[in-house]
């Protein structure tokens, strides 16, 4: 009980778990009931993707409010206004029956989406700033155990004959509490003094915001970003519905492909913890980028032993968020909650145009062309990290 009371970041470190936890639960939600709602609504891929672009329209506009929020009023109003969010655009989405409705709830939704991922991430750089490479790995590991767990219990849901409306109504029973928490949480001194302090040199910290564009590092760091969350993203959006329509599986089995794919980014995460500060940060995004290029072919237009090929692409997707993100916060830089908030913002513009794109694509060529765009993004994560190598030799 006594080391549980000095540690000044306790509750501050269960929220940012909890929040990775509810990111991946809900995260995960769209490509798991997504195929039943464009059937539901009579909907094609194009506009499917719309809906899913507004998601990540809210996420983006949320990695800037939250950054700033964080800044100046701390984690812990920045974690209920997630949590609001979350509130808002979960009930919302679930009752909505026009594309309209659809859209402004799923973007409320990704604004608490986006300040989850950004305000958890920045408990864990703030708090734990010597080991935040396998810390990350590990708080990202969280929200993989969300995401196995959705695409199972949703496909179950479903498959029991429940619409997709009710397998989100079923999440504001984790959402409710883990909200009310985030309201009782306190924050440590500790955190008080050092924001006080970040506003006392906000001068300073406004001229190396300004100079953020002209430092390439940080520049390519965006870029791999945007490049992952489309990869990522799009290829969780689309393959319950590629595997239901390509591989001909039931929406069952297309589920646990999918629970398959964050099961790989959970185990890859945990394992990742342990290495990826030995190996190298930048060595370990090329391999893994280049690696999911590879998986994805396979998996895609290999013959069917390599069928399973392409949800296996998540065991290598998982160590480059967290690689990535303890490669920015070592670069040299102002303030880490709004440089943090511009590389999660690039991240929501990847997430936004990603699943989009995939979406027009596969209307037009098949499923199939869809997903293989999530090659180009993985090239997108395999380039800017190469170049990379003269930044820092310490990556």
């Amino acid at each position: 009980m006594l080391k549980v009371k000095k540690n000044p970041w306790l509750m501050l470190t269960v929220a940012s778990l909890l929040s990775y936890l509810l990111f991946g639960l809900f995260d995960s939600l769209k490509g798991s009931t997504l195929s039943n709602l464009l059937e539901d609504m009579n909907f094609n891929y194009s506009i499917g993707g719309t809906i899913v672009m507004g998601q990540y329209a809210g996420y983006f506009a949320a990695t800037f409010l939250a950054g700033f929020l964080t800044d100046y009023c701390g984690q812990k109003a920045a974690l209920v206004f997630a949590g609001i969010c979350m509130l808002l655009g979960v009930t919302g989405y679930s009752f909505s029956s026009v594309m309209p409705l659809l859209i402004i709830f799923i973007f409320l939704m990704g604004m608490g989406l986006g300040a989850l991922e950004l305000v958890g991430c920045n408990i864990i750089t703030e708090c734990y700033p010597d080991k935040k490479g396998g810390y990350l790995s590990i708080l990202t590991a969280i929200a993989g155990l969300g995401a196995i767990l959705s695409p199972a219990i949703a496909g179950y849901m479903l498959n029991a004959g429940l619409s997709w409306r009710m397998v989100y109504r079923y999440g504001l029973l984790i959402l409710v509490p883990v909200t009310l928490y985030f309201c009782f949480i306190k924050e440590s001194s500790k955190l008080k003094a050092m924001r006080k302090k970040r506003e006392s040199h906000k001068e300073n910290a406004a001229f190396s915001i300004r100079g953020i564009f002209s430092q390439k590092g940080i520049l390519l760091m965006y870029l791999v970003n945007f490049s992952y969350m489309a990869a990522e993203m799009g290829v969780a959006t689309w393959m319950v519905d590629f595997y239901r329509k390509e591989k001909l599986f039931s929406i069952a089995d297309s589920s646990r492909f999918l629970s398959m794919f964050y099961i790989g980014i959970t185990l890859g995460r945990l394992l990742g913890s342990v290495f990826v500060d030995r190996i190298g940060r930048r060595r370990c995004v090329l391999i893994a980028s280049a690696a999911a290029f590879i998986c994805m072919l396979l998996g895609i237009f290999g013959s069917s032993l390599f069928v399973i090929c392409a949800a296996l692409t998540g065991l290598f997707y998982s160590i480059i968020f967290p690689a990535g993100t303890a490669i920015i916060s070592s670069l040299p830089h102002g303030d880490s909650a709004r440089i943090q908030g511009i590389y999660f913002a690039c991240g929501g513009l990847g997430g936004m145009f990603g699943p989009w794109i995939m979406g027009i694509v596969s209307d037009f060529m098949g499923i199939s062309w869809g997903m293989a765009l999530g090659c180009v993004f993985c090239a997108g994560i395999f380039l800017p990290i190469l170049l990379l190598k003269k930044q820092d030799g310490k990556l």
